[in-house]
Parts: structure tokens; C-alpha cells; sequence
């Protein structure tokens, strides 16, 4: 079983950047299945200038997660998740969250990449 994030504003898409998205969709993959199990919020009233808190926030909510979706990311950010084992991909805005892990569960069963594999 492998937990993966996806970042968005309606629960439906991956429409956010990972550190200002309000919600973060986390699905728990298995063998031949896959399910919803938990959404992470935040507050976008924030200030800018705590961008770093941001950031760290959506890491610790995030740290169980084996691959992280999200339409836009700062190098940064993306090697601190990388850091924490966390894959993270770029998708294209508006990508639907169930479009998203039909595509890697397909991928899970039919040949997942070495680093995937290990995770499993």
C-alpha cells in the first residue's frame, strides 16, 4: 500500500500549487484498488512572506505520502520533498483526481518503475 497526495481547491481536480493550494487529497493505493482516505486543509489567509511555514506544513501533512500531484511547485519545495521520500509530479491544471489514479493504478498493475516498486 502506497499513500499519494494530490493538491487542489475542489477535492475533484489537481488544480493548486503545492504551497498555496487550500486542500490536499490523499488516496491510499493497493495492489488492484484504490480509495480516498483523507483531505488535508489550509488556510490561504496566510502571509506570504511565511511562504517556509507554508511549505513546511504541507510537508508534515503530506509525510506519510509515497508521490505528490500538483499543477505547479517551487525547486525548493520539490527537493524538500524529495528529501522526505516523496516524489513529486507536475500535472496539467484542471487534471481530474480520478483521471489521475485510474492512470497510476494502471501503471501499479502493469509495470510500476523501479523506484515505485520499491515503495510497494
Amino acid at each position: 500500500m502506497i499513500k499519494v497526495a494530490f493538491c487542489s481547491e475542489d477535492s475533484e481536480h489537481i488544480d493548486a500549487h503545492f504551497a498555496k493550494g487550500s486542500q490536499i487529497v490523499i488516496y491510499e493505493f493497493g495492489p488492484s484498488s484504490y480509495q480516498m482516505v483523507d483531505t488535508k486543509y489550509f488556510d490561504p489567509s496566510i502571509p506570504i512572506d511565511e511562504e517556509d511555514d507554508k511549505v513546511n506544513l504541507r510537508i508534515n501533512a503530506v509525510k506519510d505520502c509515497s508521490i505528490l500531484y500538483c499543477t505547479q511547485i517551487g525547486g525548493p519545495a520539490a527537493a524538500r520533498l524529495i528529501q522526505q521520500k516523496i516524489h513529486p509530479l507536475k500535472t496539467e491544471p484542471g487534471t481530474k483526481i480520478e483521471e489521475a489514479a485510474q492512470k497510476l493504478q494502471n501503471l501499479l498493475i502493469k509495470n510500476p518503475p523501479r523506484w515505485l516498486q520499491k515503495k510497494l
